[in-house]
C-alpha cells in the first residue's frame, strides 16, 4: 500500500486502473472499501484521491512549493473519491478519470497496526501495545495495571503532554506539526481540504479513539478536515475525540482544547 515503492501493489494499481479494472488483494480491497465508506460519511473530507494535490504541494517527497491558482484548478477535478469504481464480487478497482491517483497514507498504517495486533492475539499474546507513529492500538493491560496510559503529543512542542487511559481500543492523532512548511509567516500543513486544495487552517491536532486502528487512523484525518463542530455533532457520541485549535495561521495563539464528552483524560497540564 506504499506510494513510495515502485513494486507495491498500490503503485501498480495507480498505473493501470485508469485504463482497465484491476483485481486487487483482499487486504488492499478492504482498506479501499473502508476509505470509501469514511469518505461518504464525511462528505468527502476524507478522500484517498488526494494524491495529485499532495504531489502539487510537494508533501509526498517534502519538496515543498506553493501551487498557483491555475495549477489548483487543473488538479482539483481529479480529487473525487466518487471517481473510483469498485466491484466487490470480482474484487476489482477502476478509475473513472485519467490522472487519478490514490494515496493511502491516511489509513493504511492503521490497518497495519490492526494486522499486528491480530497476529499477536493468534500467537496467544493477551497484553500488548502496537505503535506506529501517531497510530496505536492496545489489547489487554500492562502487568499490575487497569489500563494502558497513552500520552498525546503537545502540538506546540513545549512538553505539555496529555495522558489518557486506554484499554482494548485504538487511538490516532492527525496534526499539522510533522509535515509542513512555512512561507511569509504562514504554516502550510500536509493535511489538505479536498474541496479547495488548500491546507486546513485553525486546527493543530485531532485525536480519535475507535475499536480498530484502521477506523481511528482514517477518522483522525477525516475529522481534522471535516472541522470541529461537524465532527463532534456527527461522530462525537460514537467515537471519543479531541481537538487542539489555533487562533491564527502562524499557530501563535491557541484556544482551549475541545473534546467529546466520552474522551478520557488521566492527566492534563494547565497549559494545554
Amino acid at each position: 500500500m506504499s506510494i513510495h515503492r515502485p513494486d507495491s501493489e498500490l503503485t501498480h494499481l495507480n498505473a493501470r486502473a485508469a485504463t482497465e479494472a484491476v483485481a486487487v488483494s483482499p487486504d488492499l480491497y478492504h482498506v479501499l472499501a473502508k476509505a470509501q465508506e469514511i469518505a461518504e460519511q464525511t462528505d468527502g473530507s476524507f478522500d484517498i484521491t488526494i494524491r495529485p494535490l499532495a504531489d502539487l504541494w510537494g508533501f509526498i517527497w517534502r519538496d515543498y512549493r506553493l501551487p498557483t491558482e491555475e495549477e489548483l484548478r487543473t488538479v482539483l477535478p481529479l480529487v473525487n473519491y466518487r471517481l473510483i469504481e469498485m466491484n466487490a464480487d470480482r474484487r476489482t478497482v477502476r478509475f473513472l478519470a485519467k490522472g487519478l491517483s490514490i494515496d493511502l497514507g491516511g489509513i493504511a498504517k492503521g490497518y497495519a497496526v490492526d494486522c499486528a495486533i491480530e497476529k499477536l492475539q493468534q500467537l496467544g499474546v493477551t497484553n500488548a501495545m502496537v505503535k506506529a507513529g501517531g497510530d496505536l492500538r492496545v489489547t489487554g493491560v500492562p502487568p499490575g495495571k487497569r489500563n494502558w496510559t497513552v500520552q498525546l503529543e503537545d502540538p506546540r512542542r513545549q512538553g505539555h503532554r496529555v495522558a489518557i487511559p486506554l484499554r482494548d481500543s485504538a487511538l490516532s492523532t492527525s496534526g499539522n506539526y510533522e509535515n509542513f512548511f512555512e512561507f511569509e509567516g504562514r504554516r502550510y500543513s500536509h493535511i489538505l481540504k479536498p474541496q479547495t486544495g488548500m491546507p486546513v487552517d485553525g486546527l493543530a491536532a485531532c485525536t480519535v479513539i475507535a475499536p480498530t486502528c484502521v477506523e481511528s487512523d482514517a477518522l483522525a484525518t477525516a475529522c481534522f478536515v471535516f472541522g470541529v463542530e461537524e465532527s463532534l455533532a456527527r461522530f462525537g457520541e460514537r467515537y471519543p475525540m479531541r481537538f487542539a485549535e489555533t487562533a491564527d495561521r502562524a499557530g501563535q495563539r491557541w484556544f482551549p482544547s475541545r473534546q467529546s464528552k466520552s474522551f478520557p483524560i488521566e492527566h492534563q497540564p494547565d497549559a494545554y
